[in-house]
């Protein structure tokens, strides 16, 4: 193994599934850390406010995300990717809007501690519903929170999103269940201006359509009021074994 580059906490706050950080938004730590396009694969729940570390991936072939009690298991693994996502038509802002009103997970919420698509009041709210051609789509505003000292906006803030626009989309056809991510990965094409509003956009992209099984692709896309797309994601997921 190689020595560690650097160091990760996440703190509560950043909680995905609760007790557990959120898959996007670690993701994107990872990226950083590695300096280049990544598809991220995630292997086990992410540890909240515990130090963990970035290392070298064996043979030198990606990063790892560990955690110091146990450095031979990778919680998250980075490799190089080269962005291969398909395209999609774009949305207005106002038709994400009405999508994501249609949102079918309110109550019970599955992972309501969400920071990006929970129920609590100050969470970024992305709930997307359905579209009539089977996309899923909501309306997103980048919060003011996430713009860095430079006026740059921290692109974990859309990491996150779209992981969870892509969540609901892929649940909805298992009777609710909320999908884990286990793979994902995101292309920002044009910089996120703070406070401003996208469409977030999720469809099954060049995967099969439905669930294969426990396993299912997405891919995603953002728009931004002119209809430019501003990013884009593929993720692939499985379904949660029942507990009990």
């Amino acid at each position: 193994m190689a020595e560690a580059a650097s160091r990760l906490r996440v703190g509560e706050w950043f909680q995905g599934p609760t007790g557990s950080g959120q898959g996007g938004w670690t993701a994107h730590r990872l990226r950083l850390a590695a300096g280049r396009p990544v598809t991220v694969a995630i292997r086990a729940p992410i540890p909240i406010e515990r130090d963990l570390e970035i290392v070298d991936a064996p043979g030198d072939d990606g990063w790892w995300l560990v955690d110091p009690t146990d450095p031979g298991t990778p919680v998250l693994e980075a490799a190089p990717w080269t962005p291969d996502v398909p395209d999609t038509d774009p949305i207005g802002i106002v038709d994400a809007a009405l999508a994501g009103r249609r949102f079918p997970y309110a109550d019970p919420h599955p992972v309501p501690h969400c920071f990006s698509c929970g129920n609590q009041p100050d969470s970024m709210q992305v709930h997307a519903g359905p579209l009539d051609d089977g996309r899923w789509a909501t309306d997103w505003t980048v919060p003011w929170w996430a713009t860095n000292p430079d006026g740059t906006v921290d692109e974990g803030v859309l990491w996150a999103a779209i992981d969870c626009a892509q969540a609901w989309y892929v649940g909805k056809g298992n009777a609710g269940e909320h999908g884990v991510t286990v793979q994902f990965a995101v292309e920002v094409v044009l910089p996120l201006v703070a406070g401003a509003t996208y469409a977030l956009v999720a469809w099954a992209g060049d995967y099969p359509a439905g669930w294969n099984g426990r396993k299912r692709g997405a891919c995603g896309a953002v728009f931004d009021e002119r209809g430019h797309c501003v990013a884009r994601s593929r993720s692939f997921w499985v379904e949660p074994i029942p507990s009990g």
